[in-house]
């Protein structure tokens, strides 16, 4: 079952920024579901440590997580440019220099790394999006990706109240 947003066509006049609050918004929406993921992707981990040194044990486990937390992310990113919280919040990510094609997988690693040191300069590279003329964050900027707002989001303006006819 295909949704609206991800048959919709991209028309490179109609972007709309997306706007750091509903960028966190849907962030918060994926970090909830990775958990699971992550979770689910740490189960056979005991039993690969009985056999392996601590400290390649060690390597070994955090080069799980990394592919696991950016195949949550890049898989959605490749194939129709959205999670499952950018979904719920309207908003789609697509390549910049070319808005018709795919985001790459090279772009998807380089987002997913440059969010990676957004983090860790502690959401500077976020709050960089509230002071750039296009709303792009670093790893925007590092990838050649954007994301947007979906047209029919929903925003309190769009809510109308019905008409009734006295009668």
């Amino acid at each position: 079952m295909n949704s609206d947003c991800q048959n919709q066509a991209v028309n490179p006049e109609s972007f709309s920024a997306c706007s750091l609050t509903r960028r966190c918004a849907a962030m918060i929406y994926d970090f909830i579901l990775l958990a699971g993921v992550v979770f689910i992707a740490w189960l056979p981990m005991p039993l690969l440590s009985e056999f392996l040194n601590p400290v390649v044990d060690r390597v070994i486990r955090w080069l799980y997580l990394l592919f696991a937390c950016f195949f949550y992310f890049a898989w959605p990113w490749c194939r129709g440019g959205q999670t499952l919280g950018m979904r719920s919040w309207h908003i789609r990510l697509i390549n910049a220099k070319h808005p018709d094609r795919q985001v790459t997988l090279m772009q998807a690693w380089l987002r997913f790394a440059g969010s990676m040191l957004s983090w860790a300069a502690l959401g500077a590279g976020f709050m960089i999006s509230i002071f750039h003329p296009q709303q792009l964050a670093w790893h925007d900027l590092m990838s050649g990706t954007r994301i947007i707002r979906l047209p029919g989001s929903f925003r309190a303006a769009d809510v109308q109240e019905p008409q009734h006819k006295n009668r």
